[in-house]
């Protein structure tokens, strides 16, 4: 091929045009509903296509696959399943609040089944379709075009009489913008149209009183706030949405038990039910959600019931908030209010919509006036030809009779009779049935009732008033025809986060009343421990323990509690566990902050009640405790509680908050004691290094310190699983030495020190080969009345060791 047929264009300009195009065509043709009737084109198309066919309320079914066919061939050049899905949408009353089609046969249901294939499905116009969109269609109301290949003519739009963009909602995800109008109540919608042509300067608080809130077509409750009058007044937000559920006490046959069970007759809008279900299931099974025995589908043709059987000492209203919280039993709807306001998208606010189509359907009302007034002064001139006629019969026969043809008798009458074409035509073909008296007089009181109807249309056409009151009571009719009553309670008045925090509490008091624990395992799951298998861990000291039972941290649930992680590198983090107390969860990055667990040297409690400090060595023998204060127990923020130098970490820490002593190990077996009073050791503030307590040696390392009392005994523990028990009046004050307390007999050969901890305290350990043991150290024995503790059934191999051990306080009370 020559040169000369190619053209040199631009791909960047080329892109950027196919594009805009693209974009277009999918805003324009496919995804977005025309504000007016609040339709795609290709739901306008199937509407379109079963009137042209004449499928009308009281004509029969037709297969749905002929409508598809039709509106393939004559106007949407598109998948046929594309058009079929449409179609059944329009049909399902679970997905429409006003389906516009009939159908019969299987059209899907609320469990996300699929509809029958469109050879089996039969469908045809509802009533309301029928009426409120095509009745007008023929008045010259609106404008058509061709179609794809000129071959047919298609409406711009349909004559909607009502606001189907509210009222059956919309949703479409378009080039960079999506729509999701939910539906609403047809008599609010009509009684807000209504005052609003009443009064043009309603306020908004007096419209939002009359249109209550969406009306999803399968109920539920409906959380009326500030979130909901915000999708009105900007035209994007979200509502929140609640499924219906109640308490009931049910009978599960003879010799058995009642049982209290929760029963679900509504989910939110556009929630699979069996999906649902199956969700539940799986985090009862998880153990995400407790106190659910047994789960089943009761529905049947009379509506949804779904039955959730409670164990014998669940709380419902625990149950009852995991539901909401956990699963779409409750969720939010977001709204997105975007139609095409003259080929255009618009976000609309509710009243800009209003004002729209009550522009709109004012502007069809003169338009088919203006039809009634053209076809009623057309019959008028027919009828006052044939009125001139019978008057003057002998001269018009005379005329008729003398001329040749058709023609010269008609442009005769037409000169001699003062007629117009149209009524000389009519005259000429006119039956002598007319001629009667009967015929006469008809035609004068038709003239009459014509000549009242020319004047009422124009009085119509010319008062703006009087077509006003005609558009209210055109929708007073169709109110009273197609309303049907809210499906969607509203709930006023819901504050969701006091419901949440009064549930919490009551679950709260309950666990507190059970004597709950919490705790925090070596894989870092967070638990609760009922008082009963608490003790079971108990039951398991001095023993071997699986190793999924290993325990990093455990305390009682109490109201003041607050938990804290501390991490090596001295940043405190609040664990919010009241918020998750009712199921286990891990503790991972998404619910620390993005900090990785294994940072996370101890766990610790506050108690509110008390003033408690916070107690941290580092790794270069610094110490410092620090005030927690208000503002540090209120901060949901991750902050940092002291400073350090290079390559410093933080090995251990504690809370304090009475007068005890301080004693910290090194690796050797050096131990040091201060007293913690103010006096010797000053609180400080987050920004400094901390006080020098411990000068290392070389190779040596802090490894560990605890608060202990007077008269109180020490257990030192090391690497290789040796135990020593020493007495804490034994240690000698290192305000007088400072080289550290060593006791002789607690000298180590190939091994090191790895912790230190007190007689209240037990410890879970986990050696280098998955092996785990629980120890309750007061009740060791000792070896030959040494210092070492004899412990017989842990029994390390020669390459095995302590890779970690947990210190936890005893909690038995």
């Amino acid at each position: 091929m020559t040169k000369e047929k190619f053209t040199s264009i631009s791909l960047q300009e080329e892109m950027q045009r196919s594009y805009l195009e693209y974009a277009m065509s999918v805003i324009i043709g496919r995804a977005l509903p025309d504000a007016r009737d609040g339709l795609k084109p290709v739901q306008r198309r199937i509407l379109f296509a079963m009137h042209e066919l004449g499928l009308t309320p009281d004509r029969p079914f037709r297969k749905c696959a002929r409508v598809v066919g039709d509106v393939l061939g004559k106007y949407h050049p598109h998948g046929d399943q594309a058009v079929y899905e449409a179609l059944v949408r329009l049909v399902q009353d679970f997905s429409t609040k006003y389906p516009t089609l009939d159908g019969h046969g299987n059209f899907g249901s609320v469990d996300n089944d699929p509809p029958a294939a469109m050879r089996y499905t039969e469908t045809r116009l509802a009533p309301i379709a029928h009426e409120c969109f095509l009745q007008e269609i023929g008045s010259e109301t609106v404008s058509y075009s061709n179609n794809f290949d000129g071959s047919q003519q298609e409406p711009d739009i349909l004559p909607a009489q009502l606001p189907f963009l509210l009222l059956n909602g919309s949703s479409g995800i378009a080039v960079g913008m999506a729509t999701n109008i939910p539906p609403h109540n047809l008599g609010e919608i009509v009684d807000g149209l209504i005052a609003l042509i009443n009064d043009k300067e309603i306020s908004d608080l007096r419209l939002s009183k009359i249109i209550l809130g969406p009306d999803f077509p399968t109920g539920g409750e409906l959380i009326c706030n500030s979130a909901m009058n915000e999708v009105y007044l900007q035209g994007r937000g979200s509502v929140t949405v609640r499924g219906v559920i109640k308490n009931e006490e049910i009978n599960l046959g003879k010799g058995r038990h009642k049982k209290n069970a929760l029963i679900i007759s509504e989910l939110p809008y556009q929630i699979s039910k069996a999906g649902w279900i199956e969700k539940l299931a799986e985090l009862v099974n998880l153990g995400k959600i407790d106190g659910i025995s047994d789960i089943r589908d009761e529905s049947d043709r009379d509506g949804m019931r779904v039955v959730i059987e409670l164990k014998k000492d669940s709380n419902s209203e625990i149950v009852v908030s995991n539901l909401f919280k956990k699963t779409a039993l409750q969720s939010n709807f977001g709204a997105i209010f975007l139609a095409l306001v003259d080929g255009k998208p618009i976000q609309l606010t509710l009243r800009k919509y209003l004002n729209y189509f009550l522009e709109f359907r004012e502007e069809t009302i003169r338009k088919r006036t203006k039809y009634f007034l053209r076809i009623a002064s057309e019959k008028f001139e027919i009828l006052e030809g044939f009125s001139i006629a019978t008057k003057n019969i002998k001269d018009i026969i005379e005329v008729i009779q003398n001329s040749e043809n058709a023609t010269e008798a008609k442009s005769i009458l037409i000169v001699k009779l003062s007629l117009s074409e149209k009524q000389a035509d009519a005259v000429l073909s006119m039956p002598l049935k007319k001629l009667t008296t009967l015929e006469r007089k008809q035609i004068e009181i038709d003239m009459k009732e014509l000549l009242e109807k020319k004047k009422y249309l124009n009085n119509l056409l010319n008062n703006r008033r009087l077509l006003l009151d005609t558009l209210i009571e055109e929708l007073k009719s169709l109110k009273k025809k197609f309303n049907v009553k809210r499906k969607t309670k509203i709930l006023k008045d819901i504050n969701q986060e006091k419901e949440i925090d009064t549930i919490n509490n009551q679950i709260l008091e309950d666990l507190i009343n059970k004597e709950t624990k919490i705790s925090v395992d070596n894989r870092f799951y967070f638990k609760k421990i009922i008082y009963n298998n608490y003790k079971k861990i108990l039951d398991h000291e001095n023993k071997f323990i699986d190793n999924k039972n290993v325990q990093k941290f455990i305390c009682r649930i109490d109201k003041s509690l607050k938990i804290i992680g501390i991490t090596s590198s001295g940043k405190i983090i609040q664990i919010d566990w009241k918020s998750n107390i009712t199921s286990e969860f891990k503790m991972d990055k998404k619910v620390l902050g993005n900090i990785d667990p294994k940072e996370i040297i101890n766990f610790h409690y506050l108690d509110s009640k008390l003033k408690n400090y916070l107690c941290i060595l580092s790794s270069d023998g610094r110490f410092k405790k620090v005030l927690f204060d208000e503002d540090m127990i209120k901060s949901n923020r991750i902050f940092s509680i002291t400073k350090l130098k290079n390559s410093t970490s933080i090995i251990d820490s504690f809370i304090l908050n009475k007068q005890q002593q301080l004693v910290i190990l090194t690796s050797i077996g050096r131990l040091f004691k201060f007293d913690l009073s103010d006096k010797n050791l000053n609180p400080s503030t987050k920004q400094s290094l901390g006080l020098l307590l411990v000068n290392l040696l070389p190779t040596e390392q802090i490894v560990s310190c605890c608060k202990s009392k007077d008269k109180e005994i020490l257990y030192l523990v090391s690497k290789k699983g040796k135990f020593f028990k020493l007495k804490i009046d034994d240690i000698y004050n290192s305000y007088n030495s400072k080289l550290g307390y060593v006791n002789e007999k607690m000298q180590l050969k190939d091994d090191h020190f790895i912790t230190v901890l007190s007689s209240n305290q037990y410890i879970d350990i986990e050696t280098n080969k998955n092996k785990s043991a629980r120890l309750n150290l007061n009740k060791l024995d000792n070896n030959s009345g040494k210092n070492m503790l004899k412990i017989d059934f842990l029994n390390l191999e020669k390459d095995e060791y302590l890779d970690n051990c947990y210190r936890l306080e005893k909690y038995i009370n």
